[in-house]
């Protein structure tokens, strides 16, 4: 997860997560161009995420092909969810909780915090648009801030 510039969102707009959902995960050099396309258009994305679609629970995207009525889920696929800081709280809060003495030894890993935190911003059920064009992302979050 990263926030432009490394700022902290200001929480009196409306922020945005884009997952960019591949069925084997997106080479650094794609990531880096659509991620590029997307930040440069629209100033309220906080993250964007590669999401590798085998690596998520079948009631989630299950969840997703409902929500969309069953979109064709190409390669890549963007999902958009509103950025919720108290979520990713409660996420990092529950890894702690569950894993609370690899927690106190100082054992939980950077990458179990990402992984949790990737969790919490990319709630399928909470999921506000799906789309397989770059180009949409743009426009739904331009009409919708």
């Amino acid at each position: 997860m990263f926030f432009k510039k490394n700022e902290e969102p200001d929480h009196n707009e409306k922020w945005y997560c884009v997952g960019i959902m591949t069925d084997k995960g997106l080479e650094d050099e794609e990531y880096d161009i659509l991620s590029k396309r997307i930040l440069d258009s629209v100033q309220n994305v906080s993250v964007i995420s590669d999401l590798v679609r085998v690596e998520w629970d079948r009631d989630k995207l299950r969840a997703l092909n409902e929500r969309f009525r069953d979109p064709s889920f190409s390669d890549p696929c963007f999902i958009i969810n509103e950025f919720i800081p108290e979520d990713i709280k409660k996420e990092r809060k529950l890894l702690e909780k569950t894993h609370k003495w690899k927690r106190l030894l100082g054992l939980l890993s950077v990458i179990e915090y990402m992984e949790a935190e990737t969790k919490a911003a990319h709630d399928f059920d909470k999921a506000l648009f799906y789309t397989d064009d770059a180009d949409k992302v743009i426009e739904y979050i331009i009409a919708n801030s």
